[in-house]
């Protein structure tokens, strides 16, 4: 199993280090602008994966290098500065970077599964998929993926878990829609070991205080990496080992609450082909015009980066 992991900052070199430590490669391509930084991370990695059972090769190398790729994990971006309030100011300069990088990396591996990390992850991840779709015939909506409200939804869980008393990963409760402020969690289908969870007006705050949680590590840190990466191994994972986990994350909606032509978070049965299933969680009147909501929010996202 090839993986290339594309931009190695904070994000991408956390991904590849978790990727390598967990063998999820046999061999692991690290693309940076600056070669001398991906150099040098891919020296730090493969000397740490000698300290697990894992044998993997982890090399720096050119766009050509990732050639035969498996896996393609998008983690380029432009920094973003601590004062910005919402992910989508990211749009313009990012969908110039997957300008130049995406035809290459397609038409050397027209097989892989693209992952996207970079932000806005929505709008950004029906991008990927017009460019990608353009280059190779194998490349459809079921083999580019975007993080998306994977990272909210564990976020979401945690809180509730505190709150209920029960671990995380017992709790089926989903943020759906946009990885941005305009996400909401459908709590009309969310439960627990059978017993549905209340959408109480304490379990809504949660949900806000959830999105909060992102912006405070970011005004801190610069940026946040830890539950990015775990996100990402979830995905690469699944598909790797074919375990067809369900997890909420960016894909092509098409006509699912009468929404089209986007990207947007929904429950994904995800196995080697990349998405074998989008799941159409029941959602009540509210949460569908939420859901709405998301699309025209991100739609106008796509065509601002589209009229430049």
């Amino acid at each position: 199993m090839k993986i290339s992991v594309i931009g190695i900052g904070k994000v991408g070199s956390t991904i590849s280090f978790v990727l390598a430590k967990d063998g999820l490669a046999t061999e692991l391509v690290l693309y940076n602008r600056t070669r001398k930084i991906a150099h040098a991370e891919a020296i730090d990695i493969q000397q740490a994966v000698a300290l697990t059972p894992n044998r993997l090769l982890v090399r720096d190398g050119d766009l050509e290098d990732t050639a035969g790729s498996d896996i393609i994990i998008i983690a380029a971006s432009t920094p973003m500065p601590k004062q910005t309030k919402e992910r989508s100011a990211l749009v313009e300069s990012n969908m110039e970077i997957l300008r130049t990088l995406i035809p290459p990396l397609v038409q050397g591996s027209p097989s892989a599964i693209i992952i996207n990390v970079s932000n806005p992850v929505d709008a950004l991840t029906y991008q990927m998929l017009q460019i990608a779709s353009q280059y190779s015939d194998s490349i459809n909506w079921q083999r580019v993926i975007g993080t998306g409200t994977l990272i909210d939804s564990a976020r979401f869980r945690n809180i509730l878990a505190a709150n209920l008393g029960i671990h995380p990963a017992d709790i089926n409760a989903y943020i759906l829609g946009e990885h941005g402020d305009s996400q909401f969690a459908a709590l009309s289908a969310a439960s627990c070991g059978g017993e549905f969870i209340d959408a109480t007006p304490l379990r809504q705050q949660m949900l806000e205080e959830a999105k909060r949680s992102a912006w405070t590590i970011f005004q801190a840190k610069g940026y946040t990496n830890y539950s990015v990466s775990i996100a990402v191994e979830l995905i690469v994972r699944s598909i790797v080992e074919d375990l067809r986990y369900t997890l909420p994350v960016s894909v092509l909606i098409d006509g699912y609450c009468d929404v089209h032509h986007c990207c947007l978070s929904v429950p994904c049965v995800i196995g080697r082909q990349g998405i074998h299933r989008r799941l159409k969680t029941k959602l009540n009147e509210t949460e569908v015009l939420a859901f709405q909501d998301c699309a025209r929010i991100v739609q106008r996202s796509q065509t601002s980066a589209q009229g430049r």
